[in-house]
């Protein structure tokens, strides 16, 4: 049993690291993170059930995990209906698989749910233009951030753009990180980030490869400062939106956490994960909490659609101070 409450008590102290160290620096604390949301809840109820002499140790475990894994699964239900409002949506769409009929698929469902403002990643056009699929979706104003052979990844908007930045595009993929402005209804201007940080390729042989990992980490650490130094600059209106490939552990989350907040909070019951039914990976972040998160998955995608709406008033958007 001595084993036992070591690997518990060595688990835990692991997992706490992972929310401050981060894996460009040392991996080992974000491999032991997932490995906590999926397994510490069995290995520590085990031990409250065996081990009567240190129960109480083994019950605290068992609510932080409890608590922690509340940031991946919705285990209680607090959205609201939103009868008018902005809606922001994002979705990461494969690389449609690179086929035309799933491509038309996909199309067909983004432009029934039709967000404000949507931002995609991963996106491959095949024989379309970005201006012909933005029609097709339903959508006057787009910005396309190129990564060659018709994919990259896309903002579309009912409303009006006025520039677009590009910070990060790593050659040969769609990982990126750019900057759109967006002319608000009520006459003030919203910065749209459309992030898409590398992959850990999770499930193939690779992904356990340190080489590999530290190659990943290091285009996180990238990312992670270039998004951080755009989010010192005060703006009135701020979304965003993408997929992070990390968890509600990650030092990026803790970063955008003390700005911003997660739509998630306004999410239903069991409404978490955003890949493949298992992980947390998708975000949409705002200067104002969401008033409702809504999550839908489309047959054969990986991602999870997801969208938060938000009070349509100018004057209900108000800035996070100190935040």
């Amino acid at each position: 049993m001595y084993i036992w409450r070591a690997a518990g008590l060595l688990l835990t102290l692991l997992w706490g690291l992972s929310w401050f160290v981060p894996p460009w620096s040392w991996g080992i604390p974000f491999v032991v993170a997932v490995i906590w949301t999926y397994v510490g809840g069995g290995f520590f109820l085990l031990g409250l059930l065996y081990d009567r002499a240190y129960r109480w140790i083994w019950g605290i475990e068992l609510l932080v995990w409890g608590g922690s894994v509340h940031l991946v699964w919705s285990l209680f239900p607090s959205a609201s209906p939103c009868l008018a409002g902005v809606r922001v949506g994002t979705f990461n769409m494969d690389a449609a698989h690179y086929q035309r009929a799933r491509i038309e698929k996909l199309a067909d469902s983004l432009s029934r749910w039709h967000p404000h403002i949507l931002c995609l990643q991963e996106v491959y056009l095949g024989d379309y233009s970005a201006k012909d699929f933005a029609l097709r979706l339903g959508y006057k104003h787009y910005a396309f951030l190129d990564a060659k052979m018709q994919m990259g990844m896309l903002v579309l908007s009912d409303f009006p753009l006025e520039k677009v930045h590009t910070h990060v595009l790593l050659s040969g993929t769609t990982n990126g990180l750019y900057e759109v402005w967006v002319q608000l209804p009520w006459g003030e201007k919203a910065q749209i980030i459309n992030v898409h940080f590398p992959s850990y390729r999770l499930g193939r042989e690779k992904s356990w490869n340190w080489d590999w990992l530290s190659q990943v980490w290091s285009e996180h650490a990238r990312f992670y400062e270039k998004l951080e130094a755009i989010l010192r600059k005060k703006v009135n209106y701020r979304w965003v939106c993408g997929d992070f490939n990390a968890l509600p552990f990650h030092p990026v989350y803790r970063m955008l956490r003390g700005r911003l907040y997660d739509s998630h909070e306004a999410a239903q019951w069991g409404k978490g994960p955003t890949w493949r039914r298992l992980l947390r990976i998708d975000y949409i972040w705002a200067d104002q909490p969401a008033v409702s998160q809504s999550i839908r998955w489309i047959p054969g995608q990986s991602h999870a659609y997801v969208e938060a709406a938000y009070s349509w008033k100018s004057a209900t958007f108000a800035m996070k101070s100190g935040r």
